[in-house]
């Protein structure tokens, strides 16, 4: 029995039919092919290499501080009274600070114009009589609140361009010191002939510091954190600084300076 012998149209249709099968389950392998390809990185891809804007920077740091009010009372060389080492006993304690920088120029490193605020307190008790060593049950206490306004430069070119992490610096400023002592009753204290316990001095300081850039314990954490909240970089810092806050050009204001250090966390965006 022969078989039914096939029309050149029906052989052609068979073949075009064929073909568009062919085609179409060809066409979800290319696709995802082509799609792996666009979404494969390129050999020279760094995860680490996105970068958000940069324009401010934002520290906390901590450090021993002990106003030298006492050095308002040396002339010529005599210690004529030494308040503070009577009713706090000399020493030095926590002072808390917080800066924010407008980085206003980038090149070969960061220029920037900076507020900070501070915030400094120390109890003690007020002696019996003069130069005796007792105590009396009444209470001193003394607060600070500095107020800077600084000029800051960031040697960052070497961390920019090498990835080496440490990043020297230099502020150099002027500063407002708001100052109120108080007694047992948290009342601002009196001399009795007018005065009271607060006021206000100006000065001036200068600060030499070194940051230690730390993204580079773990760069993915680095830039997620870029892409997330928009911080450059995270770095942990050591300042050493002297501050003149003795009033300036005004007389007879309390001398709230210090040379000391710090050491705190530093956030660039």
């Amino acid at each position: 029995m022969t078989a039914p012998r096939r029309t050149r149209g029906q052989t052609l249709g068979k073949t075009i039919l064929g073909l568009g099968l062919f085609c179409a389950l060809l066409a979800p392998t290319r696709a995802r092919a082509q799609s792996d390809i666009l979404d494969a990185p390129p050999d020279d891809y760094d995860p680490t290499s996105y970068r958000s804007p940069q324009h401010f920077a934002f520290e906390l740091k901590f450090g021993p501080y002990r106003p030298d009010v006492d050095s308002e009372f040396n002339q010529g060389g005599k210690q004529l009274r030494t308040p503070y080492q009577d009713y706090f006993h000399g020493g030095s304690h926590l002072m808390t600070q917080l800066e924010l920088d407008w980085q206003i120029l980038r090149r070969f490193g960061s220029l920037g114009l900076g507020v900070g605020i501070g915030y400094f307190q120390v109890t003690g008790q007020a002696p019996v009589g003069t130069g005796t060593g007792q105590l009396s049950g009444d209470t001193s206490t003394l607060k600070v609140v500095p107020i800077s306004f600084t000029a800051v430069y960031r040697f960052d070119y070497l961390f920019e361009t090498h990835n080496i992490p440490l990043v020297p610096y230099g502020k150099l400023g002027l500063d407002w010191a708001y100052w109120q002592n108080t007694d047992g009753n948290d009342e601002i204290a009196t001399d009795g002939r007018g005065g009271t316990g607060r006021g206000g001095t100006w000065g001036w300081h200068a600060a030499a510091g070194l940051a230690l850039v730390i993204d580079f314990f773990d760069p993915e954490a680095a830039r997620d954190f870029d892409s997330d909240l928009g911080v450059n970089h995270t770095a942990l810092t050591f300042e050493v600084s002297h501050s003149d806050i003795n009033g300036l050009w005004e007389s007879n204001r309390l001398h709230l300076g210090d040379t000391t250090w710090s050491a705190g966390l530093l956030l660039e965006f």
